[in-house]
């Protein structure tokens, strides 16, 4: 049948909800919709009604704001949905896929389901180890696997709120761990005596030796015995509170990249933004650069879409 000229794009996460008409051979988004109704939000609206099932009731949201989407000549669309959309909130549950994965994302579950007699959704499983989960990162991992070695080992990171650092060997996904990097930053900041002393401020990089020295404490694994240090140089040494902002942020990314410091594989690191800056900078102060490599803005941002159409190209074949 081969790969259709477009696809459905259904990116639907725990706090918002994406849906984007594709290209399927440029990846360039010609239509688009998002709102901030994500999975946790339309479950609990789901739960609150006795009417619908739970897949009928994800399945008319769907259908609701794909009438919104422009689909004009578009027929018998396929609509590609990874992430939450298969977990116990979801539309339908999918068991995990096991680690190791292969770089063409062949082994992930997936399932069939007609959404209306136009539209098929191919709904796809998140991975895991024996130890570990993850709903919607193994898609961009396999979207950036075109850009990592096929012969060669090398650790993937994906900085975020839970962020993966995700092992690979061979051409294959061999391992992963997550790191709560992000929302740790977030409770720290906003849940505890230290949110007095911090102060969101935007980056600058006056605030380099301050993260730095953060992000030292961190790699040698002293942050527990850091953290309070960030309340005591407040009412000690007058430390302001955005040089503390950038030392907690220091302190927790130091933490969570400092076992790489003994590892002697190439780092590739796929984010974008402020956090692209500073987990440079971290990694930087302990690891070669040349054994470093930072992908480019544009490669992370379709990542994504790359990795859903290999997995649709899997299934039209």
């Amino acid at each position: 049948m081969g790969l259709p000229e477009k696809f459905i794009s259904c990116d639907w996460g725990t706090s918002n909800f994406r849906l984007r008409l594709v290209d399927s051979h440029s990846l360039k988004v010609l239509s688009e919709i998002r709102t901030d109704l994500g999975i946790k939000k339309c479950y609990q609206l789901f739960t609150a009604q006795s009417e619908r099932s739970q897949e009928s009731f994800f399945a008319d949201y769907l259908l609701a704001q794909l009438e919104k989407l422009d689909l004009e000549g578009v027929e018998n669309c396929h609509l590609v949905a990874s992430g939450m959309l298969s977990s116990s909130i979801g539309m339908q549950e999918l068991e995990y896929c096991q680690f190791p994965i292969a770089f063409g994302g062949e082994d992930l579950i997936s399932k069939r389901l007609s959404v209306s007699n136009k539209l098929d959704l191919l709904l796809v499983s998140g991975a895991r180890t024996n130890s570990d989960v993850m709903r919607g990162e193994e898609i961009q991992a396999i979207g950036l696997s075109d850009y990592l070695p096929k012969k060669d080992k090398g650790v993937l990171l994906l900085p975020g709120t839970h962020s993966k650092h995700i092992h690979f060997d061979a051409g294959r996904f061999m391992d992963f761990t997550t790191y709560m990097t992000g929302e740790l930053f977030e409770v720290i900041g906003k849940h505890t005596i230290l949110s007095a002393s911090l102060e969101e401020s935007p980056w600058s990089p006056l605030n380099k030796d301050i993260f730095l020295k953060g992000v030292q404490k961190g790699v040698d694994n002293q942050q527990m015995a850091s953290l309070f240090s960030i309340r005591a140089n407040s009412l000690i040494h007058k430390t302001s509170a955005k040089e503390n902002y950038y030392y907690l942020s220091g302190l927790l990314i130091g933490a969570e990249l400092g076992h790489l410091k003994k590892k002697s594989e190439t780092v590739y690191l796929a984010v974008t933004g402020i956090q692209n800056e500073l987990y440079q900078l971290a990694l930087k102060s302990f690891i070669p650069e040349a054994r470093i490599v930072c992908f480019e803005p544009q490669i992370i941002e379709t990542a994504l879409l790359v990795g859903q159409r290999k997995i649709l190209e899997a299934h039209v074949k």
